[in-house]
């Protein structure tokens, strides 16, 4: 009876050891800075572009490229393209219409 108390004791406590154990803060799972990088086509059809490197593993951390569109009167809208892991390239087009260009580019990262 006294080894069947003992050992619920020892389960209770290492049970409550792992629950009570802080998580991994980013740095401690080697996490660096993160270098994105955002462009642009030079012609129709206009398309986006964002490059990350310093992420977590994909999926644990991912990039898209955010392309804010403009048409001739003015109108915006976004899209954006495929999150990716380190070093690919999301992209995103605005439109096949010639007339359709970019407003602004950037880049937004997903994290699990």
């Amino acid at each position: 009876m006294k080894k069947t108390v003992m050992a619920t004791l020892g389960l209770a406590l290492a049970a409550g050891s792992l629950i009570a154990a802080p998580a991994a803060s980013a740095a401690q799972l080697g996490a660096t800075s993160v270098d994105c990088d955002t462009w642009k086509s030079g012609g129709a059809p206009y398309t986006g572009y964002a490059k990350c490197t310093g992420m977590l593993p994909h999926p644990l951390e991912a990039a898209k490229v955010k392309v804010t569109c403009i048409d001739p009167r003015g109108n915006k809208w976004e899209i954006y393209g495929k999150a990716v892991g380190n070093g690919k390239t999301s992209s995103a087009k605005c439109s096949d219409n010639p007339s359709v260009g970019i407003y602004k580019v950037g880049v937004e990262r997903v994290r699990l």
